[in-house]
């Protein structure tokens, strides 16, 4: 089987990139190793940025991806239990959409206008200068493909075994946390329409966060690797119960997952030969966790880069490189930002 481009993940950067290419006309298969619509943790708040760039390339949101409360004012961030400052999404604007990340991610991908394939896990490649080689494993009929393109991109999320697999020296030099969220059934006194930040050291390493979606009372908090994040998950949920009132029935559901330190320390990793990275899994993630925005900017770049290159045989990588100059400088200015908001480093580094 031979593409133009294959891209693994069917996330926002995913997609983008995938939109993007299928635009100039070009053949294009996204492998996702779970099954569609897959479940993602995040926020799921749709700034502006995503916003604009989201209506460009696939059309308004549609509104069975919203959830209650449909839109968010802002961010409160709490220095501590009694004191906060709210940051709006825009000035004297309607706020920001609030949405399940499966729904909306499971949207786009459907209306990227590429061959998608679910329950597909990438096993190995290999880039021979003039193509690349892929393998993949397909979960759900027990199958193994070998793939044929002439780029592919990784849009695997902060783990990924393509980044991995091009420079383990650069994974070797990682810093990594560990993020950790509950969804349960219950209500609260936290005003539901804001997204929260709680600052203070003693809940969490990085920062911990509260929010509603559909009634659900969603909190968690993050540490670095190998610390053992229960204490503070602990004494977390104990300060919203006592403080703000948090009364919890049935647990939903509880997830994890993984970042490292490239935002934060600027090490952005984009590509080597015909394999170029976007999203989190090349290092661009805002302050405070935000990833859509520059994962859907970073997909785009990623495809007006690799459409130029098949068409003047132009080095892609390097212009990939200068299309994400602005972006890699905005991820590492909001660091800063959040740094100074926080008064003190927010990951590991």
């Amino acid at each position: 089987m031979e593409y133009d481009v294959v891209i693994v993940g069917a996330g926002p950067s995913g997609a983008a990139a995938a939109r993007g290419l299928a635009n100039e006309g070009l053949k294009v298969l996204v492998i996702e190793k779970k099954k569609l619509p897959r479940y993602k943790m995040c926020s799921g708040i749709i700034f502006k940025k995503s916003q604009d760039i989201t209506e460009k390339y696939f059309g308004i949101i549609p509104k069975s991806v919203y959830v209650t409360p449909n839109i968010l004012k802002g961010v409160r961030f709490w220095s501590d239990n009694e004191h906060y400052t709210d940051w709006p999404f825009c000035k004297g604007g309607n706020g920001a959409p609030n949405v399940w990340r499966s729904e909306y991610d499971h949207w786009l991908i459907k209306n990227s206008g590429a061959e998608v394939r679910d329950c597909s896990r990438l096993t190995g490649f290999h880039d021979s200068g003039n193509h690349v080689t892929l393998e993949c494993y397909n979960t759900s009929n027990d199958e193994t493909n070998v793939i044929t393109c002439r780029y592919l991109i990784s849009a695997e999320g902060s783990r990924s075994i393509i980044r991995e697999g091009l420079d383990p020296e650069f994974e070797k030099g990682l810093k990594w946390f560990v993020a950790y969220q509950n969804y349960y059934e219950g209500t609260s006194g936290l005003d539901p329409c804001f997204y929260h930040g709680f600052l203070d050291s003693q809940y969490g390493e990085v920062y911990s966060w509260f929010n509603v979606k559909d009634d659900l009372q969603i909190f968690g908090t993050a540490v670095r690797k190998g610390v053992k994040i229960y204490p503070y998950l602990s004494k977390y949920t104990g300060m919203l119960k006592k403080r703000f009132d948090l009364k919890l029935r049935s647990l939903v559901r509880k997830a994890g997952c993984p970042g490292n330190d490239m935002c934060t320390t600027g090490r952005f990793y984009l590509g080597k030969g015909n394999v170029l990275l976007v999203g989190e899994a090349a290092g661009f993630l805002n302050a405070f966790g935000e990833g859509i925005s520059c994962a859907l900017s970073t997909g785009i770049f990623a495809a007006e880069a690799i459409s130029k290159g098949i068409k003047s045989g132009d080095d892609v990588l390097m212009m990939y490189t200068e299309l994400t100059k602005h972006e890699r400088r905005q991820t590492v200015v909001s660091w800063k930002l959040g740094a100074k908001i926080a008064g003190r480093n927010l990951m590991p580094l």
